[in-house]
């Protein structure tokens, strides 16, 4: 089944109830109601003066009430339809943070004949309602967790509508070439001269090229989202265990002057120039016959592989070594990586030139006396991939990416078709494939199963 936005046969029959701010000791927490029944219920709840609802988007002060009883003392307003979040009638009472509170409230709520809401319930009643498109709805997800700055500017990006412009404008390009097509299509006497098709030719280029744009944004802005994966790679007691933990500003790793301490991947998460960053220690890299450290090398291998930037660590106190040849020898030509020279507090004897060869910025570091961590951060973060947005954003879904590649594939098809010759049909049906694509991304048409994987990915209340 497919939803085509219809306020008449969208209208939700219950009132949901949910505690929409997270639980916390001493703080404020709010419970929300939306739905026709929203400011009945809750008159039964808060009571003031005047009652609740008598005046639209004020704040009252009352006492809640549940079990025949007041509970506690708190604020309350009401957003009358279709002026609010869910285009419904809303109301939100905000009282102490306590989870007994909170929890009694809904429980009121619920006797009074409130239904709990379900994951993601309000903004899908937001989308039903046309008070967002799709496209808005999913920001919230990515507002919600935001894990840095860049990620956060992307989803408010998205959530203020900028891709849903850009959407919305290759699809008004698309129904102009589709209602020049269709009148010569209609109309045999006035078929669209060389020049008219000339045009439709360099603006269906212009859709395929904003289109393929936008699409090959969805990788780097994936791995912006889930941080950008820096990996340390060394010989044993090169000393990654203590940059790793330098780095983390906590005690992450295991660090003992034993060779080999490391045999699997040690994971962290940090934030540098509002930049999510996952910092991964590996196994020490060395000919061995254990079983268990191979495997942990090998592991080491397949994090280089997905990895963003490699800090290759090197003992400066020492001669370079079989090791740390094989080190160099695990270094990909298409990856960026940083020689980090560590241990510089001890009188060094190591030979650089190879090292510095090979790796695309050196540092020097003591990890064990956190001399230099900062120059490395800089380091690092100058190294991290071009973000690859256009005009500052960049999507963030499989599914965006997969409606954009379709747009794509569509618009060149019908390129190729109106420069050889073909018969303007062929041509539309293209033309209309695209457009339905385009109508997928703002959910003017979607699938009800896709729309419960994306509303079950939100916490209640949201």
């Amino acid at each position: 089944m497919k939803f085509q936005p219809d306020l008449e046969s969208l209208i939700q029959p219950d009132t949901v109830v949910a505690i929409s701010t997270p639980r916390g000791e001493g703080g404020i927490g709010i419970v929300r109601l939306s739905g026709p029944a929203a400011v009945s219920i809750s008159q039964q709840i808060f009571r003031s003066r005047p009652p609740l609802g008598k005046r639209v988007r004020f704040v009252e002060y009352g006492r809640i009430w549940a079990g025949g009883r007041a509970i506690d003392t708190g604020v309350a307003w009401v957003f009358a339809a279709p002026h609010s979040y869910t285009g419904e009638d809303t109301v939100e009472i905000s009282c102490h943070g306590s989870i007994v509170v909170l929890e009694t409230v809904v429980e009121e709520a619920l006797r009074l004949g409130a239904v709990a809401a379900a994951p993601g319930e309000f903004t899908r009643r937001a989308f039903l309602n046309g008070r967002l498109d799709l496209l808005e709805a999913e920001a919230v997800i990515d507002l919600i967790q935001a894990s840095s700055k860049a990620h956060l500017d992307n989803a408010y990006g998205l959530a203020s509508g900028r891709l849903s412009k850009m959407v919305r404008a290759l699809k008004n390009q698309l129904v102009k070439m589709l209602s020049l097509l269709e009148i010569g299509l209609d109309f045999s006497d006035e078929d669209i001269d060389h020049i008219g098709r000339q045009e439709i030719q360099t603006a269906l280029h212009r859709v395929v090229e904003s289109s393929l744009r936008l699409a090959e944004t969805f990788e780097g802005t994936r791995r912006r989202q889930e941080g950008y994966l820096v990996v340390l790679i060394g010989r044993p007691n090169a000393g990654k265990s203590t940059l790793l933990n330098a780095l983390l500003g906590e005690d992450r790793a295991i660090v003992t002057p034993i060779p080999g301490t490391t045999r699997d991947l040690v994971e962290g998460r940090t934030t540098w120039a509002g930049e999510t960053i996952r910092l991964v220690d590996t196994a020490g890299i060395r000919q061995s016959h254990n079983q268990i450290e191979k495997e942990g090398i090998e592991r080491a291998s397949q994090a280089i592989g997905d990895a963003d930037v490699i800090l290759a660590v090197f003992d400066s106190s020492t001669e370079l070594c079989d090791d740390d040849v094989a080190v160099l020898d695990l270094l990909p030509s298409d990856k960026k990586s940083i020689a980090v020279f560590n241990k510089i507090d001890l009188p060094g004897t190591s030979t650089r030139s190879k090292i510095e060869a090979q790796a695309s910025v050196s540092v020097e570091i003591s990890a064990l006396r956190e001399f230099g961590i900062e120059k490395l951060k800089r380091a690092v973060t100058a190294q991290l991939p071009r973000r690859g947005e256009v005009d500052g954003v960049g999507i963030t879904r499989q599914r965006h990416q997969d409606c954009l590649l379709r747009v794509a594939k569509s618009g060149a098809a019908a390129e190729e078709l109106l420069s050889s010759g073909q018969p303007d049909e062929c041509v539309v049906a293209e033309l209309q494939d695209a457009l339905i694509a385009l109508g997928e991304m703002l959910g003017e048409t979607v699938e009800e199963d896709v729309l419960d994987s994306i509303f079950s990915q939100f916490c209640i209340g949201k």
